[in-house]
């Protein structure tokens, strides 16, 4: 995984810095992967991985969240043969006013972002392909930033599949010397804070 992490640090996907997130936490670093989708190479190394980690003989459909889980849901669906639905963050207000575009009915789903945080836009994926008749038994996200996300999914029973976790992706970036110690020291603190 070592050249993921420096892949996406290199593309700028990953910042180091101070940040608000869309959970409206403070946080010493960002990751962007919505840029992934230039990088058509990379993008289709990340599918090959998510391919070679995720059992998807166990599901009958790949849901994505708007935006950015979307276009990797979208390549995952193409590459398996898998239905393909998806996650409004926020109800329509006409047509059907439906949360959820696709069939989901009576289908084991596995739902697809880019990168989990708290796990609250995923827990609400999760609540509205169940609204639909769904059957969401999985999680697959590029990166876990270890802030409570896979606890708060696991109440639920589901499985959660990531490529990297935050500090496997600051280890590497450390190791390799794209991060110097003191910034480092300053993200692990900065994680330890949710275990």
């Amino acid at each position: 995984m070592s050249w993921l992490a420096i892949e996406l640090y290199r593309k700028g996907m990953v910042k180091i810095g101070q940040f608000k997130l869309s959970s409206g936490l403070e946080s010493p670093f960002y990751i962007d992967l919505r840029r992934l989708y230039s990088y058509p190479e990379l993008m289709e190394n990340i599918i090959n991985m998510a391919l070679n980690t995720i059992n998807l003989d166990e599901y009958d459909g790949i849901t994505g969240i708007a935006t950015s889980g979307l276009v990797l849901a979208s390549f995952i669906a193409c590459r398996t043969k898998k239905p393909l639905s998806y996650v409004r963050l926020e109800r329509k207000e006409y047509g059907t006013k439906s949360l959820v575009e696709g069939d989901v009915v009576s289908k084991k789903i596995l739902i697809v972002d880019d990168v989990a945080t708290t796990g609250s836009s995923i827990e609400y994926a999760y609540l509205a392909v169940k609204e639909q008749g769904g059957n969401p038994i999985g999680v697959f996200v590029v990166i876990d930033r270890e802030q409570g996300a896979r606890e708060r999914l696991g109440r639920y029973g589901l499985r959660f599949y990531s490529l990297l976790t935050a500090r496997e992706l600051f280890d590497i970036l450390r190791n390799e010397g794209y991060i110097d110690e003191e910034k480092y020291n300053e993200i692990i603190e900065y994680l330890k804070g949710y275990r």
